[in-house]
Formats: C-alpha cells, sequence, structure tokens
C-alpha cells in the first residue's frame, strides 16, 4: 500500500517512478535538477523582492529629500527677499521738505521825516491895536522872503527842494504788471506718412496719363539718346496745390528741369489727410523719359 504523503521532489519518488524506466534519458536528469531549478527560482524571486522593496523605498527617502531642500530653497529665497526689501527701504532717503515758497515783500525805505519850515499867514481883520500880536508884511516883503507860508508858525528846514525829495521818497510806486508774452505762431508742419496719402485728380492712371501729354522731351537730350528716370520730391499743400519741387535723383541738367516744368505745372491734387484733416505732406514721383524706338 502507497503511503499517502509522498514528497514529489524527494529521490524515492523519482526512484520509483524511473524503476523501470532507461535513466539515462534526458527526462530524469531533468526530474533529477528539479529541485535546485525550483529553490534557485525561489531564491531569485525573493531577492528580487527585496530588491524592489529597497529601489521603493529609496525612491521614497529621495523624493523627501528633494521636497525638504526645495522647501529649504524656498524659504531662504523669501529671506533674501525680505532682506532686500529691509535693506531698501532702509537706503530710500527720506523726502526732502517742499521749501515754503518766499514770500516778496517790498521793503518801504525808511525816510527821515522832513518838516518844512512856514510862517504863519497873519489873516487880516479889523481889531483893536492893542490885541494885534504878528506883525503884518506887505506883498512885496512876502515876495522877497523865501519862507513857507502856513496856518500856524513851525520849525523846519528852509530847503524847500529838499523837502520834495523828501516827500517823493516816502511815496512808494507799485510795480509795473508783466509784459504779456507773445506766442509766436506755429509753422505748419510738412508730414512724411500721413492716414489718407495725396492723390492726383482721378488715380494713378490718370496721372501718367496727364504727364505723357504735357511732357516735352528736351531736343539735346533725344539727339544725345540720354533716357531714364528723374525722381521729383514735392510738397502737396492743404489746397492741393504743389509747392516746394525739387530733383531727388536726377540723370541730365535738361531732363531735370523739364521733370520740375511738368510738376510744377499739374493740377491740385487731393490733400493728404490725418484724422480726416487736410494737412501738408511731401510726395515723390518719378518721371520717366523714353525714347521712342522706330
Amino acid at each position: 500500500m502507497a503511503k499517502r504523503n509522498v514528497d514529489l521532489t524527494s529521490q524515492e519518488w523519482r526512484d520509483l517512478v524511473f524503476a523501470d524506466k532507461n535513466k539515462d534519458f534526458g527526462a530524469y536528469e531533468i526530474r533529477r535538477q528539479s529541485d535546485r531549478r525550483h529553490n534557485m527560482a525561489v531564491l531569485f524571486t525573493v531577492v528580487g523582492l527585496i530588491i524592489v522593496f529597497i529601489l521603493i523605498l529609496a525612491y521614497s527617502k529621495y523624493s523627501d529629500y528633494r521636497a525638504e531642500q526645495e522647501q529649504l530653497a524656498l524659504q531662504e529665497q523669501r529671506e533674501k527677499m525680505a532682506s532686500a526689501e529691509l535693506l531698501q527701504q532702509e537706503e530710500e532717503p527720506e523726502p526732502e521738505p517742499e521749501p515754503e515758497e518766499q514770500k516778496m515783500e517790498m521793503e518801504i525805505p525808511q525816510v527821515p521825516e522832513e518838516v518844512l519850515a512856514t510862517v504863519q499867514v497873519t489873516q487880516i481883520a479889523i481889531v483893536d491895536a492893542d490885541k494885534v500880536k504878528n506883525e503884518i508884511m506887505d506883498m512885496e516883503e512876502q515876495k522877497e522872503d523865501n519862507t513857507a507860508r502856513g496856518v500856524v508858525n513851525q520849525e523846519g528846514s528852509d530847503d524847500v527842494d529838499k523837502f520834495k525829495e523828501v516827500k517823493e521818497q516816502v511815496v512808494v510806486k507799485e510795480p509795473e504788471p508783466p509784459a504779456p508774452v507773445v506766442e509766436k505762431p506755429k509753422v505748419d508742419e510738412i508730414f512724411v506718412a500721413v492716414e489718407q496719402p495725396a492723390e492726383f485728380p482721378g488715380g494713378q492712371a490718370a496721372m501718367m496719363k496727364w504727364l505723357s501729354s504735357n511732357i516735352r522731351y528736351p531736343e539735346a537730350a533725344q539727339q544725345n539718346e540720354i533716357q531714364g528716370r528723374v525722381v521729383v520730391k514735392f510738397v502737396v499743400e492743404k489746397d492741393g496745390s504743389v509747392s516746394q519741387v525739387q530733383v531727388v535723383k536726377g540723370i541730365d541738367k535738361d531732363l531735370d528741369r523739364e521733370a520740375i516744368r511738368v510738376v510744377q505745372k499739374m493740377p491740385k491734387w487731393q490733400p493728404g489727410k490725418n484724422n480726416g484733416v487736410a494737412v501738408r505732406s511731401y510726395f515723390n514721383l518719378p518721371v520717366t523719359f523714353k525714347l521712342q524706338t522706330q
């Protein structure tokens, strides 16, 4: 009778299984080495699990370490910013008090009071002779006497001119108001670029047609077979008229003069505009001179 508890990995079991078989066959060798393979597999599995556990633990520690370092760096940065703000507040100078407005007070000259000496003018009245106190002077004596006359007798300076100078010094004259500032009229600005450029009446095609109809090719330039493009610069005024015509790029004096002449002869343009308002603006116009080949 067979045993119930049989160790399938034991030597007995292998011998029993391969009792009537050729043991030199590969199956017997495989079965014989299966114990070792199973043990190695279990060992490797346990070692692998241990390594994985160690790696997970190390990664967790490393993550905590990095979080702690970032927290320390953030805290250090905040401390530096707080220190910089505190230093900046200490370095900022206190605002200087605004100087008090100095009031201009006009000094009144202290002129010593000058009193003009006067002699009381005797009033003519009919009184008793014993009551007459002041001597009456006739008109001729008064003319010869330089003493000033007044209603009472008063001691003072006999120099009338000096008395007048003192009175003039006492009178304080008010300062004259400043002259009004006259603003110079502003010269109209000439714009290089405008929102709505100036335009020949009828557009570009009409301008080319007008130029071809009005240009006269100089005879000297024709004989010398001179041709090319003359660039003319001019100003389109607010009313559309053309002014300040000049050659920017020329090729021949006769052709340059003809280009200036024909541009000056142009009809009024539609002026350039900024915000819907007509303004003065520059315009560059190429005038082409080309000989007709026969």
